[in-house]
């Protein structure tokens, strides 16, 4: 089996850092897009999140909305279809939530995409880690 490795950066959010990875973000029929450069890997997201100025750049309509809990508060939010691209091997077809509030570019990996591969973060010397995720591909 080929396994595509993807290492992950660090976004530095004081006192801490936060792991990240690129990525490109499609409209479901390719024709806008938006290239992310420090998608935050959550793991305590179940579903990958964007900010909504981003959906709007997309140019995408909403499928569907859900009720859904963020930091302890219910909100409704929108669900969109969109692609995302980790790599060139890499490209999930996926519904995320549009993210409420007026965050700017603001990208959130969740567990949809994380749980398909292996995470892996060493930590390191300091504040400083190093991390990878690996997927299997067909």
């Amino acid at each position: 089996m080929k396994y595509v490795s993807l290492k992950l950066k660090e976004y530095p959010v004081e006192p801490s850092f936060r792991m990240c990875i690129d990525c490109v973000l499609f409209s479901g029929d390719y024709l806008n897009l938006y290239v992310a450069d420090a998608a935050l890997i959550d793991t305590g997201a179940t579903r990958t999140s964007v900010s909504m100025d981003i959906i709007r750049q997309l140019d995408i309509a909403p499928k569907r909305q859900e009720l859904i809990e963020i930091g302890n508060r219910l909100h409704d939010v929108d669900v969109y279809g969109v692609k995302i691209m980790l790599s060139q091997d890499l490209v999930f077809d996926l519904d995320v939530y549009g993210l409420p509030g007026e965050g700017v570019g603001a990208v959130i990996i969740g567990m949809d995409i994380i749980g398909m591969g292996k995470l892996t973060i060493e930590p390191s010397a300091g504040k400083r880690h190093k991390g990878e995720l690996l997927f299997p591909t067909p």
